[in-house]
């Protein structure tokens, strides 16, 4: 008996956040597995491909890591086109990093892309003594965005994962339950 053919996607997601907040560590920790204290600052965008199984449907997620420095706005919106989904990313020790998702990342996203799904994630939870940002605080700015809301840590792994095949979940059900045009 032949077996059904595995359904495939591919999502453009960017990820946008202050400069130094992990997103990279992040991006790295979700598609390699590994954690490095050795910092190289981004320069406009990387991009990396990886890949995700929910629910019997095949997900190539394409992330793509923007630089955080002002001097690469105009650069990185065109690097936005297209995306279907959005991950915002502040440093849980950083409230400045957090205020700039609804000040400055957000309205910088929307003036880019329409329609495109959100997550926001706190970064170095492991940082625990040195923490500004509450949970709280999070999930009422994730509310207020119409994000999903997690908070990880890039060194220990927590929540990475799940951050990522959420979106991923996210971004697969829209697909399935958008009408067809």
């Amino acid at each position: 008996m032949a077996s059904e053919a595995t359904q495939s996607y591919l999502f453009k997601v960017i990820i946008c956040g202050d400069y130094a907040v992990g997103k990279t560590s992040l991006v790295r920790r979700f598609s390699t597995g590994t954690f490095s204290y050795d910092y190289k600052t981004t320069l406009a965008v990387s991009f990396v491909k990886t890949e995700v199984s929910i629910e019997g449907f095949h997900i190539d997620l394409s992330i793509w890591d923007t630089a955080g420095q002002e001097r690469f706005e105009k650069m990185r919106k065109e690097y936005y086109k297209n995306a279907k989904a959005v991950i915002f990313v502040y440093d849980l020790t950083r409230p400045e990093s957090y205020h700039h998702i609804e000040k400055r990342w957000k309205p910088e996203v929307d003036s880019a892309v329409q329609g495109y799904t959100t997550i926001l994630i706190g970064t170095k939870a492991d940082l625990a003594e040195q923490r500004v940002v509450t949970t709280r605080s999070g999930e009422d700015l994730a509310r207020r965005i119409d994000a999903t809301y997690y908070e990880t840590s890039a060194l220990t792994g927590a929540n990475v994962e799940k951050a990522f095949h959420s979106l991923a979940q996210l971004l697969l059900t829209k697909t399935l339950t958008k009408p067809k045009e």
